[in-house]
């Protein structure tokens, strides 16, 4: 693991990777114990928001409550972002055959949708660290034909939408839109393409995992294919870092989302700064592991 080089990757792409987790064949057989525990009634009696999202799992499924701790992902992200780290939100991205893709897309205090104010607050500023990092995991083969994801190397050093700007949801996931969402419609120069761009396919194998910032425009292509692609994002930030500012419930996808049970778990060294709710356990009363500073 070369961190230093990672770092430098980070700095002039807004992206690095794919690195192997686990081979294939050991993630084919963990995700099969992850969906049958995805199916328990117990596990979705303790899910912490009550719609069809699956947001922050990892808060019930005592699979994902490891996985967000993985050392060779979490090494990574201290590299890129700072000895303390908290995981704010985890959520899957399935792509089922003939699937539209989706839109390119450029955030960073995740203000998505009709309200202009962003989920994620930064107290300092390091200029040239991100204020954000997301962790994208294959469960499954991500290849061209069946829904890779695909990035714009250096884009994250030039806004090219503006995040704060309202966007109308319109109830339908297909091509050029973040599921509902146009991205289109905030573009800062109206006259720029994606398509003109170094268009990076990110093809993986089941097992593999890039970080990225969101600042660095990312989308993904339609599924072709007659196989699912699956991904898990789990989505990072330094602790001063304030999540959900002063919000109890928000609206996003269609779907209503109360924070009385949201907490961000704590994946590396220490929270100096107190700005958020952690917690400790998982829903079936598991420690999370907290790695130790480097």
């Amino acid at each position: 693991m070369d961190l230093e080089t990672d770092a430098k990757t980070f700095a002039e792409q807004g992206y690095i990777g794919p690195f192997t987790l686990w081979e294939p064949e050991e993630m084919k057989a963990w995700w099969k114990e992850q969906r049958r525990a995805l199916l328990d009634p117990a596990a979705n009696a303790r899910k912490v928001f009550d719609n069809p999202v699956n947001y922050d799992r990892h808060l019930d499924i005592p699979g994902l409550s490891k996985l967000i701790s993985e050392p060779e992902i979490v090494r990574r992200m201290q590299a890129l972002i700072g000895p303390d780290v908290l995981c704010w939100r985890t959520e899957f991205f399935p792509k089922n055959p003939g699937d539209s893709g989706t839109g390119w897309h450029q955030v960073e205090t995740y203000a998505i949708g009709e309200t202009s104010q962003g989920m994620l607050e930064a107290t300092e500023h390091s200029p040239g660290n991100p204020m954000e990092l997301t962790c994208w995991v294959a469960f499954t083969e991500a290849a061209r034909e069946n829904a890779c994801m695909k990035v714009i190397p250096g884009s994250h050093r030039k806004w090219r939408y503006d995040e704060h700007a309202p966007m109308k949801w319109n109830g339908a996931a297909r091509d050029n839109s973040f599921f509902g969402y146009n991205y289109d419609d905030i573009k800062i120069d109206k006259d720029w393409s994606p398509e003109q761009e170094d268009v990076r396919h990110l093809e993986m194998r089941a097992g593999q995992f890039f970080i990225f910032t969101a600042r660095c425009i990312h989308g993904s292509n339609p599924n072709t294919s007659r196989r699912q692609r699956m991904g898990f994002a789990i989505r990072v930030v330094p602790t001063h870092v304030r999540v959900y500012g002063g919000m109890t419930e928000f609206d996003e996808f269609g779907h209503h989302f109360d924070l009385a049970r949201h907490g961000c778990v704590l994946v590396a060294g220490e929270d100096r700064y107190g700005l958020n709710r952690v917690v400790r356990e998982n829903a079936w009363g598991e420690r999370f592991t907290t790695l130790e500073r480097v």
